[in-house]
């Protein structure tokens, strides 16, 4: 292995360290105390030293949001059946809070660093992916508003409120029921307790 080679793996493990640190800064401070110095702290690396692999906060969250993107894409296109799609939201927001949060902001979204094209541009793939639903739904046989715009927003209202709802998001049961509700089916049966 040359010295090039060594350098580009330990940049990227260093990298690494950095995004793992900002995510635990993220999740322990929350978006509205998260910054450069607290992670650098975390990182126990020289706050010059995340500006060298991060030209600002900005990118620094952005960077974030894409590999939040990236999980949630994966959780949702890897899930079976509609429930289980449905239930994509509120089992990502128990893994990884700080990124459900950065996705789906609820308050937090005006401090600058949790703004911006490319973050925006993230969390609108992340609502167009919740609206991919409508597949699933369409293939299951559910009625959906004819409106595409319609129908990708209530299936997002849907499985948002799951993670958003306390009661819904603890109880699989009430929140398979409010589901069925909500697509008009019939009640599911209640031993897919949690």
């Amino acid at each position: 292995m040359g010295i090039q080679e060594r350098r580009e793996r330990e940049r990227a493990r260093r990298r690494r360290e950095i995004l793992d640190a900002a995510w635990e800064v993220a999740k322990d401070a929350g978006w509205s105390g998260f910054s450069v110095e607290k992670v650098a702290l975390r990182a126990e690396l020289a706050r010059g030293t995340i500006y060298t692999y991060f030209a600002d906060i900005g990118a620094l969250v952005t960077e974030l949001g894409r590999e939040a993107l990236e999980e949630f894409s994966t959780q949702l296109s890897s899930a079976k059946g509609l429930s289980e799609a449905l239930d994509v939201p509120v089992r990502f927001s128990q893994r990884h809070p700080a990124a459900f949060r950065l996705l789906f902001p609820q308050g937090e979204a005006e401090r600058g660093c949790l703004s911006g094209p490319e973050l925006e541009a993230a969390r609108a793939e992340a609502q167009e992916l919740l609206g991919a639903l409508q597949r699933l739904t369409a293939a299951e046989g559910q009625h959906l508003p004819a409106d595409a715009r319609e129908a990708a927003a209530f299936l997002s209202g849907i499985g948002l409120a799951g993670a958003l709802v306390p009661e819904l998001r603890a109880s699989t049961t009430l929140r398979h029921r409010w589901q069925d509700f909500c697509l008009g089916t019939s009640e599911r049966a209640t031993s897919d307790d949690q």
